[in-house]
């Protein structure tokens, strides 16, 4: 749908979320990829929505890959989460990338979700 406002036309936009990946009560092993297989966009440029709870304090990291490389971006400004505390973090990711998480410490994961959170024209 088209709406005016003003001079400017613009389309209307929903989110649609996309389960990109979900592990209750696993196990992870320290500095390991978490995810079997890393993890792209479906839209581009998306968010990548991650909500995780660990039972154990830990820095929880990104691997992105572009192309032949992977860099580490630490979360949470590279302090350690909290055992058994909930966080939310959102990240970019473009096409062309993928990402993996990885925890510092082995621990379980309590709870861990990737949401992929693109704009759609509707």
């Amino acid at each position: 749908m088209v709406r005016s406002r003003g001079e400017i036309d613009y389309e209307e936009i929903s989110l649609k979320p996309i389960l990109k990946a979900s592990l209750f009560n696993t196990s992870v092993a320290a500095n390991t990829n978490i995810f079997p297989s890393a993890l792209t966009p479906t839209y581009s440029p998306a968010t990548f929505r991650i909500y995780c709870c660990f039972n154990a304090s830990g820095v929880l990291s990104v691997q992105r890959t572009s192309g032949a490389t992977t860099v580490a971006e630490q979360l949470n400004g590279g302090a350690a989460l909290n055992a058994n505390a909930s966080y939310m973090f959102d990240i970019l990711v473009e096409s062309g990338e993928s990402i993996n998480l990885q925890y510092s410490v082995a621990a379980t994961a309590l709870s861990l979700k990737v949401v992929e959170v693109a704009g759609v024209v509707s």
